[in-house]
């Protein structure tokens, strides 16, 4: 990391003239994430102690998980900073547009995972898959019409210390052997892992030193599935508990025609997680979800598309609308033909009342 302190004249003209944006907020991101380099050689000394991390404690899953996460998204920010900052010299300092985007959506990201990891470190009862949907996926990759050759040389240089990592945590997942119930998950581990590697391996077989737009999307379509791969194993590598699918949706009560937005959404993500983490009796949530899945089953209630904006609730867990079509009680109210309502989580349980009026956009969730 080269600290560049405060631009000049010329540089900031010529980021300027080139409309770059100031990466002082990423270079703040930058700083404060670089404990997650700790929180990964906490995770590698504990897998060595662990005499086999399928009996793990689940606070030892979650902490091994949680550093991996955080290490990867702090990996990836870091390199591609660095990367733009070596192809641009001039503008150290300055990163274009969707350079920015793309370090923020991953540096953004490391805070959380740190966090999580030092809750599991500090609470020997701490289950990460209880509060997030998991295995969590990489934050969306920032949308453009051509990738700057910086960003594959970032996915490059991180390649290495991310393929090197996720090798590790798999060999110490099949070290002591595998439960027979779990060998076809983790044969189709093997397989990612092996795939991930074959994609950076084509990808550096296309490099040539001509620029030619097709390759450079290739090239980068493959970098950009094995870091994806990776980051799953990782995970499942760390919690194998998981191979057996999720044990709690966190989405569960989200509505279904908004829901890959919702998911998306880095703020959403956050909001539901924190909903379920404030919600004092989560039984209690899921029965009154639980009431009006019975309710639409039974052709009592129905969902309410409205003629604009969307179908859902702007408040977590980001609830379908719903309308009244016989009278019915929900959450302990009667409720008339033609009421509008929209489930809520957390502390604040229960139903509210519409009718309702549209917003948007859906991109900012209240947290």
């Amino acid at each position: 990391m080269v600290d560049h302190g405060a631009p000049g004249f010329l540089t900031r003209l010529r980021a300027g003239l080139s409309g770059e944006r100031d990466a002082a907020y990423l270079e703040a991101l930058r700083a404060a994430g670089r404990v997650a380099y700790d929180e990964i050689l906490a995770a590698d000394e504990l897998r060595e102690r662990l005499p086999s991390v399928w009996s793990a404690p689940v606070a030892a899953g979650s902490q091994l998980l949680a550093a991996w996460n955080a290490f990867v998204l702090q990996t990836l920010g870091e390199t591609l900073l660095d990367a733009d900052y070596a192809a641009r010299p001039g503008t150290a300092g300055f990163v274009p547009a969707v350079t920015f985007d793309q370090a923020a959506a991953w540096l953004a990201a490391v805070g959380e995972w740190v966090s999580r990891a030092r809750q599991a470190r500090a609470n020997p009862e701490y289950d990460v898959a209880m509060h997030i949907m998991l295995p969590a996926p990489l934050p969306a990759w920032a949308e453009t019409d051509a990738c700057p050759p910086e960003h594959l040389a970032a996915m490059q240089a991180a390649v290495a210390p991310v393929r090197e990592h996720a090798e590790v945590a798999l060999h110490a997942l099949v070290r002591p052997g595998v439960p027979p119930q779990h060998e076809s998950a983790v044969n189709r581990l093997r397989q990612d892992t092996a795939e991930a590697g074959a994609a950076v391996d084509y990808a550096a077989g296309l490099r040539t030193g001509r620029h030619h737009a097709g390759l450079h999307e290739l090239i980068e379509q493959h970098l950009r599935r094995a870091l994806e791969l990776w980051f799953r194993v990782g995970q499942l590598a760390a919690m194998p508990s998981l191979l057996a699918g999720p044990r709690f949706d966190v989405w569960c009560m989200t509505d279904r025609a908004t829901l890959a937005e919702w998911q998306r959404d880095p703020r959403a993500r956050r909001a539901v997680a924190d909903m379920w983490r404030t919600d004092p009796d989560p039984a209690a949530t899921l029965a009154i979800q639980a009431q009006v899945e019975a309710g639409v089953q039974a052709g009592e209630l129905w969902y309410h598309i409205p003629r604009q904006g969307d179908s859902c609730y702007f408040e977590p867990p980001f609830s379908s609308i719903y309308e009244v079509r016989r009278p019915v009680h929900i959450a302990g109210r009667a409720l008339r033909v033609g009421t509008q309502f929209a489930v809520r989580g957390g502390a604040g349980r229960g139903i509210v009342l519409g009718p309702f009026r549209p917003v948007r956009p859906l991109r900012h969730p209240p947290v």
